[in-house]
């Protein structure tokens, strides 16, 4: 504990540093509140050993090795004490194994844990992704123009969320039932929604001693998984396992070490092709890929919510399925990252009450959202190749500048001196002059594409920063979001990499003045600007809503 704080002595937060070091000497409170009305003092939801000899078999098992290493306390008897509360365990097959895994329901029942618990406090934090590794690797290729072979690395701390201990008045919550006794637990568990949060928390002070500590500059972390990449002559003796890695593996391990994170030999993973958060990463290829069957999966359940119940009934999942397919669906985006537009009608859904029961319905644009995602998977070839999405203006294969007012719309090539118009849809919906500024944003694309090669670069300029921020992100309100949809479409199917960006009105004057018909005020600036009309896609009538 002294040697991690002395390592965070000049981390530019000290704040945050003080606050993980208190909760790691005295305990985590996980933002909760017990005192909520009409929640009893004591609470005893907990239920009798599984039936199944198997399972019962590993909760004594990991009821014995919880004590031993402190986690658990000894047993104090049948019966709770004022203040404490008992939830479920269960044994649980951990992902893609057939190992088991001791799980504690924090949200089960009416008085459950998690119900205490602040949501907006625990989620959010960020996770490192593909996306940054990738930046890495981009970054790393560009700067030694690929001379080096190289390999990837991936390191797992062992027990992860077991690590954290919790402050003595939440332990009381967290009391066990194994045969009717009943046990302390005195660490963050799976079943608690607080746990990532403090484990995530934790890691990334790790992660920056890591880098700035120890030099280990190629690090990504998601949660308690920890990857890289290094040159393929470059390895490093780590004698407590007898073998070589990579050379910044083998200082994480060091250091992980230094500072008594456990971990174990058959979580440290490399080589040329290896799975970093179930996606195969080859660092040689700058490829990101999912494997056919797992694509076939993820397609398999955006159908299952895509289809209409046969009998006219409405379909609705709890919150906590709604949350697993959202989660599903962004580990997905690692390797289909323009598929984003699939969620903008999905979160609003999920928005207001967080109890994990609570029934949601499915709607319509929900429907067809996933049946989007699911056609371009399935057209996919699980492949995604990292490409550089931070290019410059100047590399550009085509630039146009677009604007719109409310009763028309012009967008124009600098280059060729080519202008083009349109009035505005006639939409007694639209209220929001933002609709039709994003409108011709991909009006000017699906015109773009049309003038350029495959895998071009295209730079579009619009006065609007709303729609410079929905077609960088591709995150926006549901009434806007086939515009997103459609601009997907165009370039998946012609492999043309859009980067939206914004330009002041003033440096805006000829989309401007084309927008408002004003052709003599756009030739009085561009003589030769040769200028012709356009229609906006005919099913943008109508679609826009307040």
């Amino acid at each position: 504990m002294d040697r991690f704080q002395e390592l965070l002595s000049d981390h530019p937060n000290p704040l945050f540093v003080a606050s993980m070091c208190t909760g790691l000497r005295e305990g985590f409170w996980p933002w909760a509140d017990t005192l909520k009305d009409g929640y009893p003092t004591t609470f005893d939801g907990a239920r009798p050993t599984p039936c199944d000899a198997r399972k019962a078999s590993f909760i004594r098992e990991q009821r014995d090795v919880e004590i031993e290493k402190g986690r658990f306390s000894a047993a104090f008897g049948p019966d709770l004490l004022p203040g404490m509360y008992s939830m479920p365990a269960h044994a649980v097959p951990k992902p893609n194994s057939s190992d088991l895994r001791m799980v504690t329901d924090h949200s089960a029942g009416p008085f459950s844990l998690n119900s205490m618990i602040d949501h907006d406090k625990v989620t959010g934090f960020p996770l490192d992704n593909m996306t940054h590794l990738g930046e890495m690797l981009l970054a790393f290729f560009h700067r030694t123009h690929g001379v080096h072979e190289l390999v990837a690395w991936k390191s797992d701390i062992a027990e992860a969320h077991r690590l954290m201990p919790l402050h003595l008045l939440w332990q009381l919550k967290q009391v066990n039932t194994v045969d009717g006794l009943r046990y302390i637990d005195r660490n963050a568990t799976f079943g608690s929604s607080s746990s990532a949060a403090i484990f995530i928390s934790f890691n990334s002070l790790v992660a920056w001693i890591a880098k700035n500590k120890r030099g280990i500059k190629h690090l990504a972390t998601y949660a308690d998984d920890s990857s890289g990449f290094d040159r393929k002559d470059d390895f490093l003796l780590y004698e407590p396992y007898s073998r070589t890695f990579p050379r910044d593996q083998a200082l994480l391990l060091q250091l992980w070490d230094e500072l008594s994170i456990p971990h174990k030999l058959k979580k440290q993973v490399f080589g040329a092709v290896i799975p970093i958060i179930g996606i195969d990463v080859d660092p040689n290829a700058m490829t990101l890929t999912l494997s056919r069957e797992k694509c076939v999966d993820l397609c398999d359940a955006l159908y299952s919510w895509a289809i209409k119940p046969a009998n006219g009934s409405k379909s609705s999942y709890q919150l906590k399925h709604w949350q697993q397919m959202g989660g599903w669906l962004n580990w997905a985006f690692n390797v289909f990252p323009l598929l984003r537009p699939c969620l903008n009608n999905f979160y609003p859904k999920v928005s207001g009450s967080h109890i994990p029961t609570r029934k949601i319905w499915v709607n319509n644009a929900i429907r067809e959202d996933f049946a989007w995602a699911a056609h371009h998977i399935e057209s996919s070839s699980g492949i995604h190749l990292l490409r550089s999405s931070d290019w410059s203006v100047s590399s550009a294969d085509l630039t146009v500048y677009c604007d719109a007012c409310p009763q028309g719309m012009g967008f124009w090539y600098p280059a060729s001196r080519l202008g083009f118009y349109s009035p505005t849809p006639a939409n007694p919906h639209v209220s929001a002059i933002f609709y039709f500024e994003a409108l011709c944003v991909l009006c000017a694309l699906s015109d773009a594409v049309l003038r350029v090669n495959r895998r071009a670069r295209v730079v579009i300029f619009t006065d609007n920063l709303n729609s410079v921020q929905i077609f960088s992100s591709l995150a926006c309100l549901p009434a806007y979001n086939h515009l997103l949809r459609r601009s997907v479409d165009l370039l998946l199917a012609n492999d043309v990499q859009l980067c939206v960006l914004h330009v002041p009105g003033e440096e805006n004057r000829i989309a401007d003045a084309l927008s408002r018909c004003q052709f003599s005020a756009a030739l009085a600036l561009i003589p030769d600007l040769s200028i012709s009309p356009f229609q906006p896609p005919r099913w943008t009538l109508g679609a826009a809503k307040k």
